[in-house]
């Protein structure tokens, strides 16, 4: 019995039909695939992407604030003992990465042999010969060293070394000595006793940024002096001034000194720039912090002169 043509057109839109069913599925099972993965893709990147980038600066700050204690420990070894003549300390200048999503963040070193505004000043009476007062003044050529880690995922920060003492700073009114220097004082009943070490930094302006590793080396000039009034008799009273754009820093650290050796106010006193308040704004100006310590009978100093340099040339 033969078949309608009615019958086989149906037939035919039947097959049609399943077929583009397929095809169908096909299509919306790819879309699907892509929306999840763009989905996971989108959270990847708002959420883990930071996140693993965040780590990756904070471990880049980490690692400078290390290579600078190494610094300063080879400075301070080479100011007391005189040797070696040249030490040298490795900087990472870069942070990780996250592969074909994210370029490292790279810090900027900075150095200035004759930092504007910057000073320190020792004034002394009766310090090396009775009744004559000792004067000890490093001006504009103090010389500082400047990290500058301009962070994106984690808080941009700065690092400083001024007068052998590590700083790191966010702004005027967030700042710290992270490291502090030869500042060391002692109180045996009611008299004082200090020692310290001033540093000077020799070399030539440079403002370096690299991707890599570089070395930074520290080369003793000369002799270490140290000087001490044992044979002079009580000094009887010490006055520094420390000149610097991190006011906020240094009055913190000297305040923290007097309360370790549990001296009063009245023996160690600080002051400042007149109408200045500590960490508070200073608008890029160089601020005074004034340090004022009476009844001190034994003072060691110590005067260190380095020149700084590059693995890549002379800073």
């Amino acid at each position: 019995m033969g078949v309608s043509v009615r019958h086989r057109e149906r037939c035919a839109r039947l097959r049609r039909f399943r077929k583009s069913r397929r095809g169908l599925v096909a299509v919306v099972g790819t879309l699907l695939s892509l929306l999840v993965f763009l989905s996971m893709f989108g959270t990847f990147l708002t959420f883990y992407l930071p996140l693993w980038m965040s780590d990756n600066e904070a471990n880049f700050e980490a690692g400078i604030a290390t290579s600078l204690a190494e610094f300063q420990s080879n400075l301070e070894l080479q100011g007391e003992t005189g040797s070696p003549p040249t030490l040298t300390t490795p900087f990472t200048m870069s942070s990780a990465n996250v592969p074909l999503l994210s370029v490292p963040t790279t810090a900027v070193l900075q150095f200035l042999p004759r930092t504007p505004g910057v000073s320190v000043s020792l004034s002394i009476p009766n310090f090396l010969a009775a009744n004559t007062p000792y004067i000890q003044t490093f001006g504009g050529s103090l010389g500082t060293l400047y990290f500058t880690l301009p962070n994106r995922y984690y808080s941009p920060v700065n690092f400083e070394v001024e007068d052998g003492a590590i700083i790191q700073s966010t702004s005027d009114t967030n700042q710290l000595i992270a490291y502090p220097p030869i500042f060391e004082l002692e109180k045996t009943g009611s008299s004082l006793s200090l020692t310290l070490m001033l540093m000077q930094m020799y070399g030539n302006a440079t403002r370096l940024i690299s991707p890599g590793t570089i070395e930074v080396y520290s080369t003793l000039l000369g002799d270490t002096q140290t000087l001490e009034n044992n044979r002079t008799g009580a000094v009887a009273s010490l006055y520094l001034n420390v000149t610097t754009h991190f006011p906020c820093a240094w009055s913190t650290f000297f305040t923290q000194s007097r309360a370790l050796a549990n001296v009063s106010a009245s023996q160690m006193t600080l002051s400042y720039t007149s109408g200045y308040t500590p960490c508070t704004s200073i608008s890029g100006q160089a601020r005074n912090v004034n340090v004022y310590i009476s009844n001190i009978a034994h003072v060691t100093l110590m005067l260190a002169t380095f020149q700084v340099s590059s693995g890549i040339g002379v800073i």
